[in-house]
């Protein structure tokens, strides 16, 4: 069975979450499908839905690395390319429905098991481990996640480090600007320093 959504695997950006979630959906329907007696246009459907939710996710993703200088973009790229890939490879080598059905299974399998679980939580570990708290413990994004950005934006800071930038939770900028908390980059030590405030769209 596949696994479904939660929490846990939520990497603290709403927009990068919501694709997610529609993705464990639509892998779902897959595995909904996959033992039952189904027109093979329904399967057809369902594979160019996924395909171009998957094409329009990985743009939007890869913008959004490049947004937070995320250092393994370019093998996370590649990682996409080779979805893709599969999935052109899917579309042309079609034998029956069966044969259909199994391959996408597989794909569904792959993507959620493989990729979102594993290769995009390395993104959000990327974000949390690069700050800690003013005393030096660790940041965990969980302990905001009641405080809802309703404009779901992205709040970037900067710190001395040249190029970096800093993703953090509407939690945490409340917690910077209001309360006057302080976090800070592991690697140069010093607080981070509020730039601005990207829309959703990366």
């Amino acid at each position: 069975m596949f696994p479904k959504w939660d929490d846990s695997y939520s990497v603290h950006n709403a927009k990068i979450d919501e694709q997610h979630k529609k993705l464990f959906e639509l892998a779902a329907k897959v595995e909904y499908m996959f033992d039952k007696p189904i027109y093979k246009n329904d399967i057809k459907n369902l594979l160019a839905e996924f395909f171009n939710y998957m094409k329009d996710h990985f743009h939007d993703e890869e913008k959004y690395m490049e947004l937070i200088g995320y250092p393994e973009l370019e093998a996370h790229r590649k990682i996409h390319k080779e979805i893709i890939q599969m999935m052109i490879n899917l579309i042309q080598s079609i034998k029956s429905t069966n044969d259909l059905k199994e391959k996408l299974y597989v794909v569904a399998k792959k993507w959620l098991l493989e990729h979102i679980l594993y290769e995009d939580m390395k993104v959000e570990y990327f974000r949390r481990s690069s700050l800690s708290h003013d005393d030096g413990a660790d940041v965990s994004f969980e302990e905001d996640k009641d405080e809802r950005d309703d404009e779901g934006a992205i709040y970037l800071y900067v710190c001395d480090c040249v190029g970096q930038i800093h993703d953090v939770p509407f939690g945490i900028h409340q917690k910077i600007q209001l309360k006057g908390a302080k976090f800070r980059c592991k690697k140069c030590q010093e607080p981070i320093r509020f730039h601005k405030k990207h829309a959703e769209e990366f």
